[in-house]
């Protein structure tokens, strides 16, 4: 489901945003934030897995969606940082271009934790009525 929900707002954005690039690396560019997708899907399934293992599953759920939703925020920051020190610009492409596939990973995690947050709570539902 995530996955479709990630591939789904890649060729939302990618259809409404305007192309800050070259003509040429514009579609360069959106086959990569495409193609990223299953990673995003594939990170969020490891995180969420490992911190829904024990007991107490929902402050460590938040907190892993927390931490994930972060990660593209200091990307952002280390890549301007690294524009700054070795003299580059930022352009609003760059810019353009992070926004768009942190969108699209916010959205993989967000309903990576919404699912996994339902089926944590409807399988506590059954347990609790099979006693």
């Amino acid at each position: 489901m995530s996955l479709i929900v990630g591939v789904g707002v890649t060729i939302g954005l990618n259809a409404i945003a305007p192309c800050f690039s070259d003509k040429a690396g514009c579609g360069l560019a959106e086959a990569y934030r495409f193609f990223f997708v299953p990673g995003f899907v594939l990170l969020a399934m490891i995180a969420f897995g490992i911190s829904a293992a024990g007991k107490g599953r929902e402050r460590p759920l938040w907190l892993t969606l927390m931490t994930l939703a972060l990660v593209p925020v200091f990307l952002v920051l280390f890549a301007v940082g690294s524009d700054v020190l070795s003299g580059r610009a930022t352009t609003i492409g760059d810019l353009s271009d992070s926004l768009l596939a942190a969108l699209a990973f916010w959205s993989v995690i967000f309903v990576q934790w919404r699912l996994i947050c339902d089926f944590l709570r409807r399988r506590e539902a059954a347990w609790q009525a099979s006693i």
